[in-house]
C-alpha cells in the first residue's frame, strides 16, 4: 500500500504541472508565477487539465487518509485503492483526449472511482 501511495503523489504532483506545461508555447513561465499573471493565452488542453488537477484533488483527500489508515491498521484495501488509481488515470486521459464533451461520459468514469472510496472506507469501518 505504501507503494502506491507514493505513486499517487506522484501522480498528484504531476497534474500539479500538466496545466503550465501544454500552455507554455502560448503563455509566458513568468505569467504562471505571478498571482495576477495573464493566462488568457492558455489552451484548451491546459484548461482541461486544470479541471482534471481540480477534480483529483476533491477525492485525495479522502483516498490518503483511507490508504494511510488501511496501511496503519492493516486492512486489506490495496486492490480497491489501485482500481482507484486507475480510474483516476482513465479520468486524466479523458481530459486529455477531450472526451467529456459528450455527455454522461464523465459520471461513468468518474462516479465509480467514489464508489471504491466508499468500499475502502467501509472495509475500514467493518475490518
Amino acid at each position: 500500500m505504501v507503494n502506491l501511495i507514493i505513486c499517487v503523489l506522484f501522480f498528484y504532483a504531476a497534474h500539479l504541472f500538466f496545466k503550465m506545461t501544454f500552455s507554455l508555447h502560448k503563455v509566458p513561465y513568468v505569467n504562471f508565477t505571478l498571482r495576477d499573471g495573464d493566462l488568457s493565452g492558455m489552451t484548451a488542453l491546459s484548461e482541461r487539465m486544470g479541471v482534471a488537477g481540480d477534480n483529483l484533488r476533491q477525492s485525495l483527500f479522502i483516498f490518503i487518509p483511507f490508504a494511510v489508515m488501511s496501511a496503519v491498521l492493516n486492512v486489506d484495501n490495496l486492490m480497491l485503492a489501485k482500481i482507484w488509481f486507475g480510474l483516476r488515470i482513465v479520468y486524466l486521459f479523458g481530459h486529455i483526449i477531450d472526451l467529456y464533451r459528450f455527455p454522461h461520459i464523465r459520471p461513468i468514469i468518474w462516479l465509480p472511482s467514489i464508489v471504491v472510496l466508499v468500499m475502502m472506507g467501509l472495509n475500514l469501518y467493518t475490518g
